[in-house]
């Protein structure tokens, strides 16, 4: 197999090397995407259950009936199982030390989702705690 230095990427003999990386790049941004709309989409479906204040109301019959019943709840677990798929197709062209990093841009799309969709009060502070950790992350992928 060849190496791809700038991005960590490697190649095998059935991909060419433009159309493998092209592809295998779109499909980890869609499972960033995918993941972080599958928290969007789970915050939507906890506000159909009753608050867990501890461990007796999390082991409740009715808290477990309440999650795997709840459609948000499903559509966020089938948000994720589709992230984890296309995570694992980008996996065999990337390096791993290449796409963890890249998870943390699901931090800014997720915290920018939930001031739209939620209306939560993203601080300034926040924001920049947000941009200090992908910084960081994108630094550590680059090393």
């Amino acid at each position: 197999m060849l190496a791809g230095p700038q991005l960590g990427l490697r190649y095998s003999s059935k991909t060419t090397r433009k159309s493998g990386t092209m592809f295998a790049l779109t499909l980890l941004f869609i499972c960033i995407f995918a993941a972080a709309l599958g928290q969007i989409v789970l915050k939507q479906g906890s506000f159909g259950i009753d608050k867990i204040n501890d461990i007796d109301d999390l082991l409740k019959l009715e808290t477990f009936i309440n999650i795997f019943t709840n459609k948000y709840i499903i559509l966020g677990l089938v948000l994720y199982g589709s992230a984890f798929i296309l995570w694992m197709a980008a996996m065999s062209t990337l390096d791993i030390s290449f796409m963890y990093p890249m998870i943390s841009l699901a931090y800014i799309i997720t915290a920018a989702m939930a001031f739209i969709f939620f209306g939560e009060n993203v601080s300034g502070m926040r924001w920049l705690g947000i941009i200090l950790v992908v910084a960081g992350c994108l630094l550590i992928g680059r090393s």
